[in-house]
């Protein structure tokens, strides 16, 4: 706790015009200053800084206060942070009350201090060596397509190759190692024994809301290697916990203030290149599932969300996990929906501002017409999947605490699923005692289980070819004798009579088995069909993508075993459906047992082998 004579040696050096002024464009008039509200926009002035009375007064918007009340409602500090931001500012030494408190408060400055450190020595790395010139300024302008004044906005750096150059620079500066270590930095293993987290990768530095950084992300730019994780972040420290902070919110603030909504995508990449758009109220979860804290952090400077994930069918899942969360948090939310797969990184380039907005305005929907356009996409026409549908729909409504929300959100579902409003609110009556038996974490994951599940065949069809055409000609030993990936594959739906169900998927494995060597085949896939096949962009949002070079046997069994198990369910419903159809329903009731039973006990044994007993 600051002590009160810290507290009024604070106040009474502060200027209020001067701190206001850090902030807004002020002009005297008369006695006072006048400047335009931060607060909402406007083209005429209204907002008035007594300097004799040390207060101010926005006419637009009601607020007023003194400096410190300007500083919580502009900046959204605390009490103490914003004494603290004035402290500092005005070079006043802080005298605590609390022992405790001070020494955990000095304990909290050298983290920050080691982390300012590292933020300068990856700076310098980018722009005065040669390594960094070549490998991340590269990257970072030749690949990403960033300029320099955007780089220098967001205090992007590099971490070179050397195992131990930050940690030595360091310890040279006077840093210890114990504090060092609880940095996240690095990681000793002995006292004499230790090595840099960060090598080799383009550094992101990532700030808390008064600009401090509190942590890094790192992005490895070695193409070439398949077995490095894409993105790393610092460890869990006393100023870093990922799951309560969001790349980019130090730089948007003032504009999702002005603006009053916040974009919110999922990698560090997608903020800076809206940024660089002029989109400059965005940020991001930083390649994590969104959590309840990131919400509410959102929630301090606007109630206003538009959702903007990829389009590919991750980004549709991370969206739909959203949903609920945010309308139990009262966020009025919008998502964008692109269909073609496309990223904030690749719409930002492909729009100017103007087009942008437009783009927006035209893409983005309620969460029950985004949830309604995913189903057509995936399920066409089907009535029982319909019905799962409004269920799910019904689901997300029953999140909402505002009465005349509800009561608005049942309209225009009404209108959307062409059902009478009276079915929906007496179906959402049942679903709300069903609900409060049942966890929020099953619901979610049944929510993306209902809009993806149809998909399963095909897309282990996809992951069989995308693994042939990087591993096809890999050696696996058989007991008998070696063979290929792509030779038991082949012999696979030789001895099985198999047939992938996409007529495209089918084409290419045919052209494979024609071709026999991986090299010759992209002269058969244009440039769509690259994309198709080509790994998740989740990499470039701070997710791991797997690969799978080690224990290749046991991988190339599972997934024919998983494929031959999905196609045997496949023909049990074909027959199911087939005998639901015959006129003679009575007479060839001993011949569609029979066959249904054989398939069963086929799936069983498939199972089994997969260790999942039935």
């Amino acid at each position: 706790m600051i002590s009160k004579e810290t507290i009024k040696k604070i106040l009474s050096a502060s200027c209020i015009e001067d701190v206001i002024g850090d902030f807004v464009e002020l002009k005297k008039s008369g006695f006072n200053y006048r400047g335009l509200s931060p607060f909402s926009n406007e083209k005429t002035p209204s907002l008035i800084v007594s300097p004799i009375k040390k207060i101010w007064k926005d006419f637009s918007s009601g607020k007023g206060g003194n400096i410190i009340t300007f500083l919580m409602e502009h900046e959204h500090f605390t009490y103490e942070e914003s004494l603290r931001f004035l402290a500092k500012k005005y070079e006043i030494e802080i005298d605590h009350i609390d022992n405790k408190n001070h020494k955990e408060e000095e304990e909290y400055k050298k983290l920050y201090l080691i982390q300012d450190y590292a933020k300068h020595f990856f700076i310098y790395q980018l722009h005065s060596t040669k390594e960094g010139q070549k490998n991340g300024l590269n990257y970072f302008i030749q690949k990403r397509g960033f300029n320099i004044r955007i780089i220098q906005k967001f205090e992007l750096g590099y971490a070179p190759i050397s195992w131990k150059l930050l940690t030595i620079n360091a310890l040279k500066q006077g840093f210890k190692k114990r504090d060092i270590k609880k940095s996240g930095l690095t990681v000793f293993r002995k006292s004499d024994h230790f090595f840099d987290c960060f090598r080799q990768r383009v550094m992101f530095p990532i700030h808390n809301l008064s600009g401090k950084v509190i942590g890094f992300g790192g992005r490895n730019i070695d193409s070439i290697s398949s077995t490095t994780t894409k993105y790393i972040n610092s460890s869990e420290s006393k100023i870093f916990q990922k799951s309560k902070i969001l790349y980019g919110l130090f730089q948007a603030k003032k504009n999702i203030l002005k603006e009053n909504f916040c974009y919110l995508v999922e990698g560090y990449t997608d903020v800076i290149s809206l940024h660089q758009s002029g989109i400059k109220n965005v940020v991001s979860s930083s390649g994590i599932s969104l959590t309840v804290s990131q919400i509410l952090l959102i929630k301090k400077f606007t109630k206003n969300i538009v959702l903007f994930y990829d389009g590919d069918r991750s980004g549709i899942k991370a969206s739909l996990r959203g949903i609920n969360m945010m309308l139990e948090q009262e966020m009025n939310l919008r998502i964008l929906f692109i269909s073609n797969g496309e990223d904030p990184d690749l719409i930002s380039k492909k729009y100017s501002f103007s087009q942008f907005r437009d783009f927006v305005a035209k893409n983005s929907y309620n969460f029950i017409s985004f949830k309604q356009k995913i189903y057509e996409n995936i399920h066409k026409d089907d009535p029982i999947k319909k019905s799962f549908l409004v269920k799910n729909i019904l689901n997300s409504i029953s999140k909402i605490s505002n009465v005349i929300q509800k009561e608005l959100y049942l309209q225009e579902a009404s209108k959307v699923l062409n059902i009478r409003q009276k079915i929906l609110i007496s179906e959402l009556k049942k679903m709300n005692k069903k609900n409060a038996q049942k966890p929020s974490t099953v619901q979610v994951k049944e929510d993306s289980r209902f809009f993806f599940k149809k998909n399963t065949l095909l897309l282990l069809e996809e992951e069989l070819i995308q693994f042939i055409l990087n591993h096809g000609n890999q050696i696996i030993k058989k007991k008998e004798h070696n063979t290929t990936i792509l030779e038991e594959v082949l012999h696979v739906f030789k001895c099985w009579n198999f047939r992938f169900s996409l007529n495209k998927n089918q084409e290419i494995f045919d052209q494979i088995c024609l071709q026999k060597k991986k090299t010759d085949l992209s002269q058969f896939l244009d440039k769509k069909n690259k994309n198709f096949y080509s790994l998740s962009k989740w990499d470039r949002k701070g997710i791991q993508v797997s690969h799978q070079k080690e224990r290749i046997n046991q991988y190339i069994s599972d997934i024919l075993l998983r494929y031959k198990s999905l196609y045997i369910s496949k023909l049990i419903q074909k027959e199911i459906i087939h005998y639901q159809k015959d006129m003679k329903k009575n007479k060839a009731i001993k011949a569609f047992l029979k066959k249904i039973m054989h398939l069963t006990d086929i799936k069983n044994e498939l199972h089994k082998k997969l260790h999942r007993y039935v």
